[in-house]
């Protein structure tokens, strides 16, 4: 079953997600895992639905109940199951470090909620080409503190970060060549095959070339889904590869 990640960011005013809300609810869907990343005030809007609901990040200091910060207990209370952590935008402008991810990919799954993990190289690291090194870090020092049992409730999300919000072409062949690095060092160093997700502005019409690499086990996409009828677009695209 393919995956689809679609991650609003912090779009829609809430007039704005009570008609998506509506429009959302009537697709159907069978044969795709479909996972809502709203901002987290809509969340409860969702409540109930037959949307797997996800958090685009989470707290890190869970047992301190701060100010500003939401609950895991807030959050399993509204059937979160899913969580976005280590996205590019979180580690440029908060300078999010791999210790405060771990941390809070760690405070994921101990509550079972699992986890979406963002990784990917920056333009001028593939232009210095050190990419494939830079995806090994950015696993290893992450999946290296966490058991197979943890392990398994992993999502990996590559995302070019200079693709991210860009209207560019595709290289194809070097996504399908990054996505079968990823899932070959996890499947020879910790033995287990998790599911890899694209994502770097994905639309109704790019996807298509990227339909025909079968090692991609879906896609993270924001901004195109911000019309619901992509979704439904989208969706009928995956579904007929």
């Amino acid at each position: 079953m393919k995956y689809l990640i679609c991650n609003l960011k912090a779009n829609k005013t809430y007039e704005e997600m009570l008609i998506y809300k509506d429009r959302l609810l009537n697709i159907k869907n069978s044969s795709i895992n479909l996972i809502f990343a709203p901002s987290s005030i809509y969340l409860p809007l969702f409540k109930d639905s037959n949307i797997n609901l996800c958090i685009q990040d989470i707290a890190l200091n869970e047992k301190l109940n701060l100010t500003g910060d939401i609950s895991i207990q807030q959050l399993k209370s509204l059937d979160v199951k899913y969580a976005i952590i280590g996205h590019f935008e979180r580690r440029k402008y908060y300078k999010e470090t791999e210790y405060e991810i771990l941390a809070k990919i760690k405070n994921a799954l101990k509550e079972n909620i699992k986890v979406i993990y963002c990784i990917g190289e920056t333009e001028e690291e593939n232009m210095r080409h050190v990419e494939y090194y830079v995806l090994e870090r950015e696993i290893a020092r992450i999946f290296n503190k966490l058991d197979n049992t943890e392990l398994k409730n992993i999502i990996i999300a590559y995302e070019p970060t200079y693709l991210i919000g860009q209207n560019t072409s595709y290289n194809t062949a070097k996504i399908a060549s990054m996505i079968n690095f990823i899932k070959t060092l996890v499947k020879d160093y910790y033995h287990l095959n998790i599911p890899v997700v694209f994502g770097g502005s994905i639309n109704k019409d790019n996807i298509n070339e990227l339909l025909k690499n079968k090692n991609i086990d879906g896609f993270m996409i924001c901004s195109s889904i911000l019309n619901p009828d992509n979704i439904t677009k989208i969706m009928t695209k995956i579904q007929l590869q």
